[in-house]
């Protein structure tokens, strides 16, 4: 298979990870919306794997904002939020980064633009209980992203970034989920792995299976999001 043919199965995860997490508890969502944003959702994540190396590159060119523009088109009927400043900010900071050739961090903050799509995403849909469950979401993948960066063995970065930034984060969650307190079930194993985040790797041939093993521990953080606030918000009624 040509290399140009490799799909970045990390991306559509993720984005797909990120669509379910905007229709997190599954009430009092707009179904029909729900359901327009999976073809729409179907062309995004392919134009954003295109575009991603043009991006860090900074060789975005007019074709590929061409490409762009359809992908935002089905917004323009979305009602305004002003939590939508958030994903606008990260991508923002995304190519910031990669034009000061601080390509480490672009790729994370990119990463959690990505994950913050549920918060547009769940606003599409008209999802009243979107913030919390998209909030812990990006901060869970941010942390991920830290995490995959200091595994890689030519990555220059402390483990104690690691730590840092998810002690800061935890604090953070701790206080979103204080009336939701079922949600503190999916903090125990990612503060377990970040705050003992072990050696780097020793080979560049272990990142294939550290991603293997990193998709299926967000898989369970997911469920375990969607059950918890599913539950939370039911015992809240």
């Amino acid at each position: 298979m040509s290399k140009s043919r490799v799909r970045n199965h990390a991306l559509y995860f993720l984005g797909v990870a990120s669509y379910v997490v905007s229709l997190i508890p599954f009430v009092k969502v707009d179904a029909l919306r729900a359901l327009v944003l999976v073809p729409i959702i179907a062309y995004t994540l392919p134009v954003m794997e295109y575009v991603q190396p043009r991006v860090m590159s900074l060789k975005l060119g007019y074709k590929d904002v061409v490409l762009i523009i359809p992908a935002l088109l089905p917004y323009v009927f979305m009602k305004p939020n002003i939590y939508i400043l958030i994903p606008a900010s990260l991508l923002v900071l995304t190519f910031l980064l990669y034009f000061t050739k601080l390509t480490m961090w672009g790729n994370v903050v990119g990463t959690a633009f990505e994950a913050s799509l549920s918060m547009v995403w769940g606003t599409f849909v008209n999802n009243p209980l979107f913030l919390i469950p998209s909030l812990y979401w990006l901060l869970y993948i941010f942390n991920g992203a830290i995490y995959v960066e200091y595994k890689i063995p030519f990555r220059k970065l402390d483990k104690r970034v690691v730590q840092v930034s998810w002690l800061t984060s935890l604090l953070l969650m701790l206080f979103i989920g204080m009336r939701t307190p079922l949600l503190f079930l999916t903090l125990i194993e990612p503060t377990i792995r970040y705050l003992k985040p072990g050696e780097k790797l020793k080979s560049p041939k272990e990142i294939k299976e550290l991603g293997r093993k990193g998709s299926r521990k967000d898989m369970a953080f997911l469920a375990i999001l969607a059950i918890s606030y599913f539950v939370s918000v039911s015992l809240l009624r």
